[in-house]
């Protein structure tokens, strides 16, 4: 865990943050050092030279500290935004089946909690670091003044280590399963929000669902108060030890062996001075475990996106008219935690610059999976994909997507038009128009006006953007499937004609087999497999 932040912290304050602690740690053993060799002085001296040397130490101890404390602060949070850019750099490269066979409460927490954790280590291992310093020199100075101190010191220390050691399997399982419960919790409201009508409409269901909800708050609840406890027990312990050895510094070193006051009063204040840091130290081990058990889920999440990161891709915002497009052989097998695994191919398939293809079969054919390889979003694991006969190479790849917008059945509108960010208002409203959504919402460069529309709507807004983007291929995934009637007629009677006439390349796939001959060419599923079928004769198109 430490290599692993150390590589995200910023290349030059890591060093800075080093010397600082250095810095900081010795000038409260130099700030020690002065009182005591102040307590032993005469008055006068006193007065005269150790309280200036105690004056000025004291300025470089707050100063020094309060720099240090800023310092961790900038580089944790630059630790915080650079493992979370990496790890959604990692997934924005991934397929979309690399998430969809992961919880998505286990994505978010890995995003949200678990960095959150592992930074609030790396401060709290920064702000560690001046008190080890602190330590290192502070302990030998206790043996200096009496072996006997010393060894006392040195017994507690290790007591303190061993009552919270002893406790640490325990505390990992325990860290364990209370994550695993916060992602359970995570994913219920993730359903709570995406099913609340579901939920309102029904009672036994809301109460059901509630139920289920409280039983994971309470496991929850039961073992946070089991992590707590276990903490205070050995807090406790570090207590009653160091009360214990102020009892032995007062009372039994000056029994067996013989030391004046001064020395017993020197002895105390080294001991008051680093109980501080040792407390800081072992009171932090609880903490440390239960950022293992978030590393570990962060460590493994990057090591698998790391496979996915040595392939470097070539940007390209956008992509060169092409020829043709041709699949041969191509097979592939989609996964995901909800479906079972699913074969498609092997297929042979082409298609040419500006025609207009529509894909037609039942639900879980293949349609949908045929479109993720067709938009560079599933690789094959087999066959070859070629461009104007060029085979693709994985570095391409970027520059193949952006021959495509696309519109699955499971879609996202964005707020923030990111990506297009330069589109004018006249370009904006002439697409709106063109979807039929003018009035009822807008886009503009700031964002989208409105996003609570119906179904239907939403598509069409999304179809809006798709055509801001103008790219060269158009895939729709059942994009008819909550258009009532006349909106169906207008987009395959005139929006698609509109399209070809644009010079666009259009592939659709629908279950309304009454629209076949406003297409070039009908593709038919079944199985994952594909077959070329006899389209109907066309009709005349209506362009606009």
């Amino acid at each position: 865990m430490l290599r692993f932040l150390w590589s995200h912290a910023p290349q030059r304050l890591k060093y800075a943050v080093l010397l600082l602690a250095l810095l900081a740690g010795l000038s409260r053993d130099w700030l020690m050092l002065v009182v005591n060799k102040a307590a032993a002085a005469p008055v006068d001296q006193t007065i005269s030279y150790w309280l200036p040397l105690f004056l000025v130490t004291f300025v470089l101890v707050i100063g020094s500290a309060f720099t240090y404390a800023v310092l961790v602060q900038v580089v944790t949070t630059r630790v915080v935004n650079n493992v979370r850019l990496k790890l959604i750099g990692g997934l924005l490269k991934a397929q979309p089946s690399f998430v969809d066979r992961r919880e998505h409460g286990a994505l978010y927490h890995i995003l949200t909690t678990d960095v959150s954790a592992v930074a609030g280590f790396t401060s709290t291992l920064l702000n560690l670091l001046p008190a080890f310093i602190f330590l290192c020199i502070a302990i030998p100075q206790v043996f200096y003044y009496s072996m006997v101190s010393g060894f006392f010191v040195i017994l507690v220390m290790i007591g303190g280590v061993l009552a919270y050691h002893l406790q640490q399997r325990t505390m990992a399982k325990l860290n364990d399963d209370a994550r695993a419960l916060e992602v359970a919790y995570f994913e219920r409201v993730s359903e709570m929000l995406k099913g609340f009508r579901e939920l309102r409409l029904h009672q036994p269901r809301q109460r059901s669902f509630s139920s289920d909800i409280l039983q994971v708050l309470e496991r929850l609840r039961g073992l946070l108060i089991k992590v707590t406890r276990i903490f205070e027990t050995s807090e406790s312990a570090v207590q009653g030890l160091k009360f214990l050895l102020f009892a032995a510094i007062v009372f039994l070193v000056p029994y067996l062996v013989r030391t004046d006051n001064v020395i017993t009063f020197q002895i105390l204040t080294l001991v008051l001075f680093s109980l501080m840091p040792f407390e800081q130290i072992v009171t932090s081990y609880p903490a440390v475990i239960g950022t293992l058990v978030s590393y570990m889920r962060i460590n493994d999440l990057a090591t698998e996106l790391n496979v996915i990161e040595r392939v470097v891709e070539r940007p390209v915002d956008f992509a060169p008219p092409f020829k043709t497009i041709s699949l041969r052989d191509v097979e592939t097998r989609y996964n995901s935690r909800e479906t079972s695994s699913f074969a498609l191919g092997p297929l042979d398939f082409e298609l040419k610059s500006g025609e207009v293809v529509f894909l037609v079969g039942s639900n879980g054919s293949g349609k949908t999976t045929f479109m993720n390889v067709l938009c560079g979003l599933l690789d094959p694991t087999s066959g070859t994909m070629k461009v104007d006969g060029q085979p693709l190479a994985p570095d391409d790849m970027g520059g193949y997507r952006a021959q495509f917008s696309a519109i699955f059945t499971q879609f996202h509108v964005f707020r923030q038009l990111y990506g297009l960010e330069g589109v004018t208002p006249e370009q904006a409203d002439e697409m709106i128009e063109r979807v039929g959504l003018t009035g009822i919402t807008q886009i503009r460069s700031e964002g989208i006006s409105r996003l609570d529309l119906s179904a239907g709507q939403k598509r069409r807004l999304a179809l809006a953007i798709a055509l801001l983007e103008d790219r060269n291929v158009l895939v729709l995934d059942e994009f008819v499937a909550d258009q009532d009637p006349e909106k169906r007629d207008y987009f395959f009677r005139t929006l698609v004609p509109w399209l070809k006439a644009q010079g666009k390349t259009v592939v659709v796939s629908t279950h309304d087999l009454a629209w076949l001959e406003c297409c070039d060419r009908v593709i038919t599923f079944e199985n994952g497999k594909m077959s070329e079928k006899q389209r109907p004769a066309p009709v005349e198109a209506v362009a606009s």
